[in-house]
Formats: C-alpha cells, structure tokens, sequence
C-alpha cells in the first residue's frame, strides 16, 4: 500500500512539464497508451486489485488519506494531498457504493475538496476539479452544496489561467451534467461562454475528450443552441482545418508522432459539428448558413482525398440532405462521386445513407439532371462488379430498388439497366440466401413499376451459357425463396407486385407450369406479414412502455419478463426464425435492420397501398375471371382457403380499426367493437 501511496505523489519532472510544456502534459495524462508505462497507472490497478480482494485494506487506506486532509495547511505537502485525494478518487466507486463510506462522501467533498477550488497550486486546483468527475453522483443533502460544486467548477474553466486545470474543469462540468438532474439548470444561464471557452480549449490542446463534453453540452441544450449554431460551426470548422493543416504538414515533414492524437481530435470536432446539426436541423433558417460553411469543409475531405474523415463526412451530408437538397449539395454529390471513383469504395455504406436522401428527398430535382441517376447507376454497377463482400453488394441493391420503387413510371430508359444489375448478380453464385432475395426484390420491383414493361424485359434477358427460360427460373427462385424475405418491406413489395402483374389487363401472365406455387407464395408472405407487423406493434408498445417506467428499470424488466405470448402453430416457424434471425452472424455482417430505414414511397402507411386489401382485390379479380380463377386456384386445398379466408377478414378487420382511428381523431366515435365482417369469399 505504501508503494502506491509513493507512486501517486505528483513528482518534480511533472510539475516541471505542467509549467514547461503545459500542451504536452494534457496530451500524456489522457493519452491512454500512457497508461501501459505509467508507474501511476499501475499503482492505480494494484490498489483497485487489493481493495477488492482484500476487505481490510480499504480502511487502513482511508485513515491515512484522512491524516493527510486534517492537517493544518501550513504544515502538510501540497503534492501530499494531491496524492491522498488521488487515492480516495481512485477508489471512489466503492466508496459510493457502501453506505457507511457513501453518506461522508458530501462532507469531505466540503471540507477538503471545494476549499482547493481557490488553491495557489494549480495541481490541486485541477485535483478538485477531477475528485468531482469522480464523485459526480453523490447524493447531496442540500442544493446549495451541490450548487457551490458546481459554481467552483464553472468558474475554474471560465476563469483559471492555467490550461490543465481548464481541462479538468471541462469533465467536471460533464459529469455533474451526466449525473445531477439539477445541473443542467444551474449551467443553462452560462451555457454559451461555456461553450466558447470550449471551443477556445479544443482548439490549444487539440485533446479529443473535450470534443465529448461539448456534444454533451449540445446534447442537453438543443433547444437553446440554435443562437449560437452559426458562429459555432464556423470555429469547428476553422479548429479542424488548421489541425487538417498541421497534420498535412508534420506527414510531409515525418514529424508526424502525434497525428494520431490530432487525427483522434478532428474526428470529435466532425462528430461534435453532426450533433450540432442533428440539433438545427428543423430550423430552415439556420441551416442554409450551416450549410454554406460546411461546404468547404466536406470539399477539403473530399477532392484531398482524406479517407481518415470519409465515414463522419458522409454521415454529415446525410444530414444536411434529411430534409432538403439544395443546389450547394447537389454540387456534394458529384464531389462524392469523384471521391468514390479514386478511393471511396470502400467507403460506400457509409455513403449509402446520404444516397438514399438524394434519391427520395426531392425526386423531381433528382430526375431533372440525368447526372444524378446516372450517378447512381454506376455506383451501383462500379459496387456489384466489384470483389467487394455481400454487404456492400446488398446496399448497392437496395439503392436501385429504392430509385425503382420512388421513381415509378418515370425512368423506363433506365429500368432495363437497372433490372441487368439484379439478374446479372442472381447468374452468378450468390453466396448467401439473403443477397439473392435483394437480387430478386429489384426485378419483383420492376415489375410493381410497370408490369409490361417488367416481364418485357425480363424475356429479353439471356443466361449465359443457357437456353432456358430467364422468366421461368425467376419465379421459381422467388417462390422458392418466399421465407427468405425478412423485413416487412420486402414482403410487402413482393405482394403488391405479383398482384399488380396478375391484374394488369395487358402484361403477360407466365403462370401456367408454375401456377400451383403463386397462392402458396402469396399466403406465405401475407400469413408472415401479419405476424411481422404484430410484433411491431408489441415491440413499439414495450417501448412505450419502458419510456413511461424509466425511472424504475427493475420492474420493467420484470414486466417484460412476465408477459407469456402464446402463438399457434402455423405461426410458430416464422416467429422461430425471427428470433434466431441474427445479421451479425452472417457472412458480410449484413445491417438488415438499418437498410429496412432506407424507405421508400410504399412505405408510407397513410399513402401507401395495403398489401392485404391489394390481395382482397386479387381475389375479387380472379372471381370475376373465371379462368385466371381456375388455374390459379386448382391446387388450393382446404388449409389454404381457410388461409385466404382468415387474411381477407384481417384486410377487412384493418380497414375498420383505421376507420375507427380517423373518426376517434376527428372526435367522433370508435365503433371498432361492433364492426361485423362481410360475407363470406367462396374459393372452391
């Protein structure tokens, strides 16, 4: 114990490199390699090891940081109890944890801690501040104790000459922020010279962790950030350029031992800038500004080809495009192109969010300059040509069959391209289930698109190496497949388009060696969707409910844990593929779940069409012709048309509960209850 009661103790060489070098001394205290050869940090580990292994050597160590703190201050070291306080902080959680420690911890915060706010030593200045980032979450008896705290620590980063003691000021402010409810009112009237001080911080010591607290700050104060959004980004923007600068120079001077740390810093000054517009972005005021001011900064990344900052660059222009695209990052776009032509294909997910945007945002904008699809077509083809793994390939699919579904009727010189793209990828050896379904999904889409010209297209389409029929093995793979589609959209778009070919008067119906498979098909996917969007609801429920009993997560927890959900046996297969369905332990870590975001016009639930009322129609349709009727329907058995007749009661079900909703909303009343379902469909 004596060991590390010697190794805390702040030495002569780092007083001499606080006033030496003050820049240096930050860099190394929160450099985390540091922590493999600093003697302190090991010093640190042992004592955490002892006092958990060893019950009695936690109060022997109290005692003697207590003698330290009781001394007179004319008589004890200052570095002395700089090391005691370092010692009591290293085991704060413990501390906290015990109620026999945890109900002392306010006085000698009081007593030995907020004194040292006004210390003529800078350590222990800084030493008070860092005691606070450790006992952020004591329970104080009065307001006034935690306000003195926090006032001491506010004043100490606004005030204090000294840079390291501004650092540690910073972290105290953050975790009285994380962990007092009341800190965010006791900081909100100096909100604003916080963050300047901040930003003036950031930029001297070039330290990634203060990047952290002002998206904390940005956080918690969302609502009154947007006075200062604009001349905040400017100096973002302004600290990262110079560090991008600094950076550059020291690379083609190999000087360059801290661009790792700078590189670490300027990565926290982009995320810092994308919360700040995650927090304006409603604002149409503001944003054109920020905008304007960004633009120069994702061209520097861009045409420098400065693949460090690719991931956090692209997630801003997602961002900046979220709403709207103006004529600024329409210039972005073809700037992202030239970027992923030399060396950004590695890079596409992390575009794929932005592409979205440009593809949905403002679809006539899109269309009016054949640039821009063009664009996508060949980030699509450059993606599936490419040895890339499957999870780029899935995304390069996902964003043709967006621009399809978004674009109907509108780009039939490009659907043949597009279609090539998916049958030229379902020719060749697919590897997994799943990218072959998205391969399938574009050509299903094609033909929600126009039918004619779909199927048109789809004939025209020749295998290598084959004779057979392009059509024939289309269908029969989709069919095949049906249980492979996963999400609701994929599901979705698969029922209305095969409904969308059946009903069309002229497109051509290729249905008669397969017909036995279409019914079985369409019963598989309406029968999973059911299910799906039940689990949604349970799902979004739970939430809900989770977000009313935050304030007491056990019992949540044992809510949840109570609830016993019983499911019949038809839906028992699907509900044990959703549950062992896991996209990280597919081959290409495929993010199914996050491509589900990439929406498109068919997702919307107010315009969209219903899939189960689509059916419904199909149904009706084939009624009224009788030979469609009869082939389609030969080989339904008696389970199927109890299927039928089941997914048409919940189409008419669902109708009557969205009724009810539009008429509750509008004040009037909710006859759900007492809503009978109309006569019965004869399938035989």
């Amino acid at each position: 114990m004596s060991l590390c009661r010697e190794a805390v103790v702040s030495t002569q060489s780092t007083g001499e490199l606080w006033n030496d070098d003050p820049y240096e001394y930050i860099r190394m205290k929160f450099d985390i390699f540091e922590d493999y050869v600093s003697p302190v940090a090991a010093a640190l580990d042992l004592l955490e090891e002892v006092v958990t292994k060893r019950k009695n050597m936690l109060n022997p160590l109290l005692v003697w940081a207590a003698q330290i703190l009781a001394m007179p201050q004319e008589q004890y070291n200052p570095r002395t109890k700089d090391g005691a306080m370092h010692l009591i902080g290293a085991v704060a959680e413990k501390l906290l944890r015990k109620t026999e420690y945890s109900s002392q911890l306010e006085n000698m915060l009081l007593s030995h801690v907020f004194g040292d706010f006004t210390s003529s030593y800078g350590f222990l200045r800084a030493r008070a501040c860092w005691t606070i980032q450790r006992f952020a979450a004591v329970s104080f008896s009065k307001r006034e104790n935690l306000k003195a705290g926090f006032e001491g620590v506010r004043v100490l980063l606004l005030t204090d000459k000294e840079l390291p003691v501004q650092v540690e000021a910073a972290f105290a402010l953050q975790s009285l922020l994380q962990k007092q409810p009341i800190a965010k009112d006791l900081l909100a009237p100096h909100v604003g010279p916080v963050i300047q001080k901040l930003l003036v911080s950031i930029k001297e010591t070039e330290n990634e962790d203060l990047t952290y607290v002002m998206q904390e700050l940005i956080e918690k104060y969302s609502e009154d950030i947007h006075t200062v959004a604009v001349p905040l980004v400017t100096e973002l923007v302004k600290t990262f350029i110079i560090m991008l600068e600094e950076t550059v120079n020291e690379e083609e001077t190999d000087t360059g031992e801290g661009n790792s740390y700078k590189t670490m810093t300027a990565m926290g000054i982009l995320n810092t800038i994308q919360n700040l517009l995650s927090a304006v972005s409603q604002n149409q005021k503001i944003m054109p500004k920020v905008e304007n001011i960004l633009a120069d900064l994702i061209s520097t990344v861009l045409k420098g080809g400065i693949v460090d900052y690719y991931e956090e660059i692209f997630q801003m222009i997602q961002i900046l495009t979220a709403l709207r695209v103006s004529s600024v990052m329409w210039n972005v776009l073809f700037q992202m192109y030239e970027a992923f032509k030399n060396d950004g294909l590695d890079y596409f997910t992390d575009m794929m969010g932005a592409l979205h945007n440009y593809t949905t945002v403002d679809s006539d904008k899109f269309l009016s300059n054949p640039q821009y699809i063009e664009i996508m077509y060949n980030i699509s083809k450059t993606v599936l040509k490419s040895e890339e793994s499957e999870d780029p390939q899935y995304n390069a699919l996902k964003l043709v069959e967006v621009i399809i579904v978004n674009h109907r009727g509108k780009i039939d010189h490009m659907l043949h391209m597009f279609m090539a793209l998916a049958l030229d990828k379902l020719a060749q050896s697919v590897q997994t289930p799943e990218l072959r379904a998205m391969a399938l999904l574009v050509v299903v889409a094609a033909i929600w698109y126009d039918p004619v010209l779909a199927m048109h297209l789809l004939d025209k389409y020749k295998l290598p190496n084959s004779n057979e029929s392009v059509v024939e093995q289309f269908f029969n793979q989709l069919f095949s497949d049906a249980e492979v589609f996963i999400g609701i959209h994929d599901k979705k778009v698969a029922v209305l388009a095969l409904c969308e070919l059946i009903m069309h008067p002229t497109a051509p119906k290729p249905f008669q060696q397969i017909a036995d498979k279409l019914i079985p098909f369409f019963i598989t996917l309406l029968k999973n969707l059911r299910l799906a969007y039940q689990l949604r609801k349970e799902e979004e429920n739970e939430e809900e409910e989770e977000g009313e009993d935050e304030d007491d997560d056990e019992e949540a927890d044992e809510e949840l844990e109570s609830e016993d959900d019983e499911w019949d046996d038809d839906n028992a297969d699907y509900v044990a593929k959703l549950e062992e369905f896991d996209p990280s332990d597919m081959k290409g870590v495929f993010d199914l779940e996050h491509l589900e975001c990439f929406d498109t016009i068919l997702d919307d639930e107010e315009t969209a069409p219903c899939e189960f009322n689509t059916f419904k129609k199909l149904l009706e349709f084939l009624l009224q012709n009788k030979g469609g009727h009869d082939v389609l329907m030969k080989c339904v058995d008696g389970d199927l048309q109890r299927d039928m007749q089941s997914l048409v009661e919940y189409a008419d079900k669902e109708n009557a509960r969205k009724r009810s909703e539009m008429i509750e909303e509008a004040g009037g009343y909710n006859f759900e209850n007492s809503f009978t379902v109309p006569s019965q469909f004869n399938f035989g």
